[in-house]
């Protein structure tokens, strides 16, 4: 039987995702310092970017590579790091879109060609990456792995042909314009003594640039250059790149300018709080998304609990905006990882109670809205739900800082198939709102997302299908449910 709701909230009587490539990419050169342990702590400021696996290439002439599965200070420990020398060097953090788990898809990848050594790692997705790999397959070229970045770098290789040290970032640009245009992508190629790094025509996923009285560092998020003394910060734009080597640094474009396609999750849910993404704060998103979400779907509650650590942001926004008080009724285990990125659904959901402890002193007899970044397959959302009942709350309201998750993403977000997507599995929202157990439920309107961030430059594709309609049949059936009159 399927319940009444409204304005895209769902009454009762009574964000957890899997997202396809989103890594971290992080690289430099130094004055005069090893540059591997500005690596090892540039990836560590980048964990929450991908927690199956760490790697680190170094080298001058010579590559050393050492990778693994595992977080960062696992793989790169300072045992590790204070062996290797040289001082030019890429490094990533990884959570699997195309590929398995298994250390050998860990990056950066490396291969040998005409007697010298190149490196990749990549941050995304390539469209055309199944495609061109049958095609290079039928030309005799054998694959060690299921994952787009070798096939990335094997193509650079075939259409370059020469020896890596004589490749220019021209030439590399040219292969990947012609080649990976569809696609999202940051990518940092270590070739003999140089580091050439590129963000996709479309500017899908970000990347920038400090220069530092360390040296000339690139990162995914600018937040890894905390560690640094930083000069200036330049965030790269679409389809631009930069050449770093030990006699400097030259940005430079190697792609005629598009109009971009910013990822939106990267302020919902990927980035740090404190990295400033596609010229926006991501901290300061956040906040604006909980008070639009507030203004959208008020509630009669008597606290506003966050989902932490991405769901405390919007928690506090909503608070701002509707006067509710701001508790942490959620405590979380700092110690296990983001449930977001763990490979498997049963692992994310075991995880989600050694996650998070309820405080029964603050939500015990408490009518509590619950704010968290999102809702995917609604199994993290449903376990937060029961915690804060079994805790003793009176009534538990969820609402989401967030449009609904519609639709799968081609561009390095990991939601496998629709059917997966709780939003797709019922007609209406007061489905999601019962498998989740809550109260009520409600998502950000797109339309207050785009009032915060903009009609254009940002990929919403994963957020737009067609619920309008859905949402419109399930207001009249409940309007009469949320008439005080009829109460």
């Amino acid at each position: 039987m399927k319940s009444p709701c409204k304005k895209g909230y769902c009454f009762q009587s009574s964000g957890e995702m899997k997202f396809s490539e989103e890594c971290g990419v992080f690289g430099g050169v130094t004055n005069k310092y090893p540059v591997a342990p500005f690596i090892q702590q540039g990836l560590f400021m980048l964990q929450h970017r991908g927690q199956e696996s760490a790697g680190i290439c170094v080298g001058d002439k010579d590559l050393f590579i050492y990778k693994n599965k595992g977080l960062v200070m696992e793989v790169l420990s300072d045992r590790i790091i204070n062996k290797i020398r040289g001082r030019i060097g890429i490094g990533h953090v990884r959570y699997s879109t195309q590929g398995g788990s298994d250390t050998t898809h860990a990056q950066p990848y490396a291969v040998n060609y005409l007697g010298e050594k190149v490196a990749v790692a990549h941050n995304g997705n390539v469209k055309t990456a199944v495609d061109m790999r049958k095609k290079l397959e039928k030309q005799g070229e054998v694959f060690l792995t299921t994952a787009d970045t070798e096939m990335l770098l094997k193509k650079v290789i075939k259409e370059l042909h020469k020896l890596p040290s004589t490749w220019t970032f021209e030439e590399v640009g040219q292969v990947l314009t012609e080649n990976f245009t569809g696609g999202a992508w940051s990518i940092l190629f270590f070739v003999p003594g140089k580091i050439f790094a590129y963000r996709d025509p479309l500017g899908y996923r970000p990347l920038c640039l400090c220069k530092s009285q360390e040296g000339i560092f690139i990162s995914s998020e600018d937040t890894s250059f905390q560690i640094l003394e930083k000069e200036f910060v330049y965030h790269i734009k679409p389809g631009e790149g930069v050449e770093i080597s030990k006699d400097g640094y030259e940005i430079k474009r190697f792609a005629p300018e598009r109009p971009s396609r910013k990822c939106v999750f990267e302020h919902i849910y990927f980035a740090r709080p404190d990295s400033n993404v596609f010229d926006r704060n991501v901290y300061m998103s956040r906040v604006e998304l909980g008070k639009k979400c507030a203004a959208e779907n008020p509630v009669e509650a008597d606290i506003i609990v966050p989902v932490m650590d991405s769901g405390f942001a919007p928690a506090l926004g909503y608070s701002q905006q509707s006067g509710l008080p701001l508790h942490m009724g959620l405590m979380r285990n700092r110690w296990v990882g983001r449930t977001f990125i763990l490979p498997e659904q049963q692992m994310r959901r075991i995880s989600v109670r050694r996650k998070l402890t309820p405080i029964k002193e603050v939500v015990k007899d408490k009518r509590v809205v619950v704010m968290d970044d999102s809702i995917v397959r609604g199994t993290t959302s449903r376990e937060i739900v029961r915690l804060l009942r079994d805790a003793g709350a009176k009534e538990v309201h969820f609402r989401s800082a967030s449009p609904k998750i519609v639709n799968t993403c081609q561009w390095g977000v990991d939601i496998p198939t629709k059917k997966e997507l709780i939003a797709n599995k019922y007609d209406a929202i007061c489905g999601v709102r019962d498998f989740i157990e809550a109260d009520s439920l409600a998502y950000l309107s797109m339309e207050g997302l785009k009032e915060i961030f903009g009609q254009d430059g940002w990929c919403y594709s994963c957020l737009l299908g067609d619920c309008e309609k859905e949402e419109n049949e399930c207001t009249d059936k409940c309007a009469k449910l949320l008439d005080p009159a009829c109460a």
